[in-house]
């Protein structure tokens, strides 16, 4: 039964892993090559706010699977991706507290920039969560 839910869980990895190479490297830098600067960043920042949810889902299903297989540090990385997941969401949600001065304009390109680049980063994590759940660690 443990080999089961691990393979589940490097699978669920496996896939989180990807869904983000394919956004970091693909659709992102596509969106701006391909749409004028305003529509792409636009884009881009509703495929997080829309995307990022379900990728923390994704990491903390792995995550959950791995614990019960056993790998507890592979299951603890997972769930920190997800979490991860989740502040890289909600760097791009809409604030009440930081309003422009009347007649300014709100600069989100920072906060576009920023979560982008924790998606990148957390390719890194997941390669090391599921070399974690491969040795049981």
């Amino acid at each position: 039964m443990t080999d089961l839910t691990l393979a589940l869980a490097m699978i669920l990895a496996g896939v989180t892993l990807g869904w983000t190479a394919f956004f970091s490297f693909i659709v992102s830098p596509q969106a701006f090559r391909e749409l004028d600067h305003g529509r792409a960043n636009r884009f881009v920042r509703n495929a997080m706010k829309t995307g990022h949810p379900a990728l923390a889902g994704l990491a903390f299903g792995s995550g959950a699977l791995a614990v019960l297989s056993a790998s507890l540090a592979g299951g603890g990385v997972m769930a920190i991706v997800g979490v991860m997941y989740l502040l890289a969401a909600w760097t791009l949600a809409p604030r009440d507290d930081d309003r422009p001065p009347p007649g300014g304009k709100r600069k989100l390109s920072t906060a576009r920039i920023v979560a982008a680049g924790l998606t990148a980063g957390l390719m890194a994590l997941v390669l090391i969560a599921v070399a974690l759940m491969l040795f049981r660690i």
